[in-house]
Formats: C-alpha cells, structure tokens, sequence
C-alpha cells in the first residue's frame, strides 16, 4: 500500500565530459552516484527505499544498470560500458518514503551535479515526471530485459 510520505521522482541526466573516460571510471562515476543519492536521502530521513536505480549508458550503446535497496547505499551494478566516452547518460529512478518530491529532486541534482563535475563534465537534468510512477519503472525494467543478454566483462 502506497501511504502518503511515499515518493516517486524519475530524472535524465546528460553528462558530457571534457575528455574521454575508461569504462571503469565511468562505472565507478555511476556507482557513486547512485549510492550516495542512497545516502543523502537516508541522511535526510528516509524511511524506507523502495529502490534507487539507474541505467547509465554511453554514446556506443554498452549500459550498466546500478541498484540500491537498502540504507547502507551500497549500489549493485551489472552491465559494460566502453573506453574512450565523452558523455553519459543516466536515467534515474527514487522510490521512498518519508522525504517528498522536492527534496528528493534536490538530492539528485546536487550528487549528479557533484560527480559530474569531479570526473571533469557538464550536466544536463531532465525531470521524467509521469502521472502514474509504474511507467517510470516499467521503462527501465523493459530497457534492462532488452539487454539481458549483454554479457558482463570485467576491464
């Protein structure tokens, strides 16, 4: 049952760097990213996570999709990326509870804005604001089943 703290934001974040990146320090760019949205929100009193996700793709098409469950904001990744990228995107998802819209919308412009601009990149946000939050989610969840059979390589 939805109650009335909980909260659904979506948000694209369009990041181009001044240089090209190694596929893992863009991975770890996207794990910091999503973990410390993670955090701040707990920080910020959270109460529960539904789940925090992203799917972060590069100019080449290669993604990886980063997940957090739990107040620890520890992010669970899987997927590639591909060296030599000057630009990311990422399409994030927030669903708790006990922080509103607002806050959280705050929350992710400043560690996206944060991140970006320490791996040398401007930033880009897009609000993905939907009536109903299970398109959010059913649109990611289709973009993770289209790339199922993406092998993960570790660089």
């Amino acid at each position: 049952m939805i109650t009335d703290d909980f909260t659904a934001y979506a948000g694209k974040v369009h990041i181009v760097f001044d240089k090209k990146h190694k596929a893992e320090d863009l991975k770890a760019l996207v794990s910091q990213t999503i973990s410390g949205i993670a955090v701040s929100c707990v920080d910020a009193g959270t109460r529960l996570i539904g789940h925090i996700k992203c799917i972060a793709e590069v100019e080449s098409g290669k993604y990886v999709a980063c997940s957090v469950v739990k107040h620890d904001g520890e992010a669970m990744c899987r997927g590639e990326l591909s060296d030599g990228s000057k630009s990311l995107t990422l399409v994030i998802n927030v669903l708790i509870y006990g922080l509103d819209k607002e806050k959280v919308e705050e929350i992710v412009m400043k560690i996206a804005k944060d991140q970006a601009t320490r791996h040398g990149g401007h930033l880009e946000v897009e609000d993905l604001e939907y009536h109903d939050h299970s398109h959010q989610c059913e649109a990611v969840h289709e973009h993770e089943h289209d790339h199922e059979g993406h092998e993960h390589q570790d660089h």
